[in-house]
């Protein structure tokens, strides 16, 4: 067996653990995966949070299983990679006083009210809105409705830096973390200090910040025993998710796209300096690569909503099985169209809408199968992520000329397709990206990963618009008029 290179990703939806050849040869493969657990904080329906002990226990089964499989004298290091947006805080021990995933919105009026006083200066320094999702928010929560475990907060941290903390004792972050936890100026890539005193954020209660790859430790002995791993081998921080899969299709130099279609779909668009939207409808937010920037547009949930459709409709069918479904209706031209919340999000204001499925009436004349339902979902999905990377690229002043996919919905039988035609231009897959990104930041010297950047792109399997992307194209313009004036409809709803 060769060296090798375990990742953690914590992602949006599950833990996973996958094996990567050191030298960057050779497709990752998962090895591990398993769900998160959950525990409600009695904080009402918008809350959601982590059990920090059974997810320390889940984190470390999925890497001794991770050891088992590549063996445990080849693993040169483990890259840790987490979900953005997720906050951990931490008391003067750093033991967990609470730990949020990033569906976690229970601070939507503590954001708000930051907003409406900072918002213009908020995104000119982080590139990142709405406040709601990040940490100077969440802590004003916990101030307002947990005051005493406020009072044991020491230290916030992103999903990432906690894991690399169970595994090495250490606590330390990256400024990519920062950025996406709302604590970084973005343009000179230091934390935002100015801002944070107005947010009533203490400046210490930022970590240390080690460049991304970086090792923030060796395994304790404990965990090198659970794990069944060698004390020798370094834990590295990798950063957040969605830049890791960025490198790891290749999209990191200026004017390239990529989509990470997993849970959600953000469309990333490489820059050489931070450009930010006058109309704060996009982030601005730093690449996996030193000195580079990207521009994010977000359609929301994606593969979210696909999966929901399913467990509705076909609860027994597995996703392939639910995508086949969807591929056996008529291509493009079906009266069925779908509205069911993926869209370009203006994420200055990311509210709620009307939306549903526009059928011919009565159903007992034109029929209604689940085929169609299926299908209508699926181009929702891609329509909303052509949309985002058309904000995306307007934002960046970047041309159409082919973007890269990856993500869980990359390894469908339909979306790539689905997406190549609505798009328009070809799309370049990769699969498991967001592994071979975040190995490549912790084995690669920070000045030959655009080389190895290069590799991965070459790597992708094209998909080139069929014949019915024309079709598409037309019903992606159809289904924008259809929206703009349901929007309106909401009003009076």
């Amino acid at each position: 067996m060769q060296a090798a290179v375990l990742v953690l990703d914590l992602g949006s939806s599950r833990l996973r653990c996958a094996v990567v050849q050191a030298d960057g040869a050779g497709a990752p493969y998962e090895a591990a995966s398993a769900p998160y657990p959950a525990a409600n904080a009695r904080a009402g329906a918008l809350a959601r949070g982590f059990n920090p002990r059974l997810l320390r226990e889940r984190l470390l089964r999925a890497l001794a299983q991770g050891a088992q499989a590549a063996g445990p004298r080849n693993v040169r290091a483990v890259a840790v990679t987490a979900q953005r947006g997720a906050a951990c805080f931490l008391d003067a021990r750093l033991a967990a006083v609470s730990a949020w995933p990033n569906s976690d919105v229970r601070a939507v009026f503590q954001g708000s009210a930051i907003d409406e006083a900072h918002s213009a200066e908020i995104h000119r320094t982080t590139g990142h809105l709405p406040s709601l999702l990040f940490v100077p928010a969440k802590l004003a929560w916990l101030r307002e409705n947990r005051p005493r475990a406020a009072e044991r907060v020491a230290k916030a941290a992103g999903l990432d830096a906690w894991a690399a903390l169970q595994l090495t004792g250490t606590l330390a972050e990256t400024a990519g973390g920062l950025a996406e936890a709302g604590l970084l100026d973005v343009a000179s890539g230091e934390p935002a200090e100015a801002l944070l005193r107005r947010l009533n954020v203490p400046l210490d209660l930022l970590p240390p910040t080690i460049p991304r790859g970086a090792a923030v430790g060796r395994l304790t002995q404990e965990a090198a025993d659970a794990a069944g791993l060698p004390e020798t081998v370094d834990i590295r921080l990798a950063g957040p998710d969605a830049q890791a899969a960025a490198l790891g299709c290749g999209a990191v130099e200026p004017g390239a796209a990529a989509v990470c279609a997993g849970w959600s779909a953000p469309a990333q668009v490489a820059t050489a300096s931070p450009v930010f939207d006058p109309q704060r409808r996009t982030w601005t937010t730093l690449s996996a690569l030193a000195g580079g920037w990207i521009v994010e547009a977000n359609p929301g949930d994606t593969g979210r909503t696909l999966d929901a459709v399913r467990r509705l409709l076909a609860p027994r069918a597995s996703p392939a099985r639910f995508a086949a479904m969807a591929a056996s209706a008529p291509e493009s031209g079906a009266p069925v169209a779908a509205f069911l919340g993926p869209r370009a999000l203006d994420l200055s204001n990311p509210g709620m809408t009307m939306g549903g499925l526009l059928l011919p009436a009565p159903v007992t004349q034109e029929g209604l199968d689940l085929a169609s339902v299926a299908r209508a979902a699926f181009e929702n999905a891609a329509f909303a992520v052509c949309e985002s990377l058309a904000l995306a690229r307007s934002v960046a002043g970047a041309p159409a000329e082919g973007a890269a996919l990856s993500g869980g919905m990359a390894e469908s039988a339909l979306f790539p397709q689905l997406l190549a035609d609505v798009l328009g231009e070809p799309l370049s897959v990769h699969r498991n990206a967001t592994a071979a990104g975040a190995a490549a930041l912790a084995m690669t010297p920070p000045e030959e990963l655009a080389e190895r950047a290069a590799a991965f792109a070459a790597r992708g399997a094209r998909v080139e618009p069929g014949p019915r992307s024309p079709e598409l194209r037309e019903a992606y313009r159809r289904w924008l008029r259809l929206r703009e004036r349901l929007d309106a409809m909401a009003n009076e709803l």
